[in-house]
């Protein structure tokens, strides 16, 4: 494990390469029914917000950034704020285990399919990366701020299956062959438990699917990935 964070060091290191050349990444992505339909999902939580943490952002923005006053968006690779984004956005590096941010000085915390990608050596050190990040966004809020997640989530079976191949992936991951980090996909109820049990709150919505959804980074036919988009809000 990484001393800075719970993250497995390499899966770190490849979330890091691969979303840091992101454009054709986000561009294959905003052309998605599926994507379409997140974007309407989270835009309600967001109107009107002052300023917004968006964690893992990857310089990919799942949503109308004209809705809120300030947006900051933190991520592992992120080293400077592009002279071509809107003045509200300020993007800096930043660690969704161990934000470097203010207590409560924010009233939204966004955290868009983040979660599958906080991996550790196994599924347990996994969901314990996951709760340890819904505990710094909780953290980070102030009274009456709102956390809002978008994570990709599949069924108790699925997990089951997945939870297995964790290893496997680690050791592909080391190879060529796998450009995109190791990734692990919860099911809904496990998210949404680990969320109440920081907020004492939780409101899930499933979002509709398109004919396509991205799956490692590569565009796959929503009908044969059990993957499908969650949208998880809660109140501090």
């Amino acid at each position: 494990m990484s001393s800075a964070t719970g993250q497995d060091p390499l899966s770190a290191t490849k979330n890091a390469s691969f979303f840091e050349a992101n454009e054709r990444y986000a561009e294959r992505v905003g052309r998605l029914e599926t994507y379409r339909h997140i974007r309407h999902a989270i835009d309600p939580h967001v109107a009107g917000a002052r300023r917004v943490l968006d964690v893992g952002n990857g310089g990919v923005f799942d949503y109308d950034t004209t809705l809120a006053g300030e947006i900051v968006g933190v991520d592992l690779f992120v080293g400077g704020t592009p002279s071509d984004l809107p003045s509200n956005i300020e993007l800096r590096r930043g660690d969704a285990l161990a934000l470097d941010e203010p207590d409560a000085s924010y009233d939204r915390v966004l955290e868009i399919s983040v979660f599958h990608h906080l991996v550790g050596r196994d599924a347990s050190s996994t969901l314990r990366n996951i709760e340890r990040a819904i505990s710094e966004a909780r953290r980070v809020l102030e009274t009456g701020g709102r956390l809002v997640v978008m994570e990709s989530c599949v069924s108790a079976r699925a997990f089951a299956i997945e939870r297995r191949l964790l290893a496997p992936l680690h050791v592909l991951a080391r190879t060529p062959v796998m450009r995109h980090p190791a990734a692990l996909q919860f099911p809904p109820e496990t998210i949404s438990a680990a969320i109440d049990e920081c907020f004492g709150n939780v409101t899930v919505e499933p979002i509709p699917v398109g004919r396509w959804i991205i799956q490692f980074g590569v565009r796959w036919p929503s009908a044969l990935t059990p993957a499908r988009p969650y949208l998880f809000t809660a109140v501090r």
